[in-house]
Order: C-alpha cells, then structure tokens, then sequence
C-alpha cells in the first residue's frame, strides 16, 4: 500500500505500507514493512522500518529492525520486536551495573530504616528516663 495523502486511524496489514514524500499518517499502523518517506505520527508495530532521507517519524516503535538514513529525523521511543513478543534487552555490563545500583539502593535504604528505628528508640528511651 502506498500513500501519498493524509490518513487519520488505525492502518492494520500483512503487506508492506510506503508513505511518500508528500504522505502524512497519524494513528496506528501495523504491516510487515514500512518505508517512510513522508510523516508518520503515532504507535507502529512492523518486521522492519525505514525512515529515508525526507522521512519522519514521531512515535513509539515496535519493530525487529530499524534503518534511518541521513536526514531522516526519529522522535520517540522504540521496542525489540521478537517472534515471542517484545523484549527489551540491555548489554550484560550496563545489566550489571543496573543490579549493582539497585543493590547499592537497597542497602543505602535499609541502613536510613535501621538510623530512624535507633533514633526512634534512643528518643523512647530517652523520654522515660527524663520522665521518671
């Protein structure tokens, strides 16, 4: 399907979808492939997209490959698209330092929990010793 006009909605198709250079789409799109000349405005689920020289893209994008050439302008998010859904994966490094932050975050929490339960104790304490 080719469009060169305006289309508002939802575009849902096992074919490929070119939008060109004068075609605008804002809604949902799904289609096995898409080629963006034109813009496109909105949430895509595609196997592949590409955003040419004249192309933009606006949006969230779920997808098992993405191409942009130069010039072409991407503004949004975009999501690994897998045979058994959507993963989003990140290099074992950065997973390890992510896992050593959060650890890091956790015990730096525990420590503030366990210095306001002591100080809530030494006041306790405190009040019924000058109390007597």
């Amino acid at each position: 399907m080719h469009i060169d006009g305006q289309v508002d909605g939802i575009i849902e198709t096992e074919n490929d979808i070119s939008i060109g250079d004068q075609g605008m789409v804002s809604g949902l799109v799904k289609a096995k492939n898409i080629v963006v000349s034109g813009t496109l405005e909105g949430k895509v689920a595609c196997e592949t997209i590409d955003i040419l020289a004249t192309g933009k893209l606006l949006g969230e994008v779920v997808c098992g490959q993405m191409m942009i050439e130069s010039g072409g302008k991407f503004i949004g998010e975009s999501r690994e698209l897998t045979e058994g859904g959507l993963i989003v994966s990140f290099p074992e490094e950065t997973q390890t330092t992510l896992e050593d932050q959060r650890g890091a975050t956790e015990s730096i929490e525990s420590d503030e929990t366990a210095a306001d339960e002591s100080n809530l104790s030494s006041t306790s304490d405190e009040k019924s010793s000058s109390s007597k």
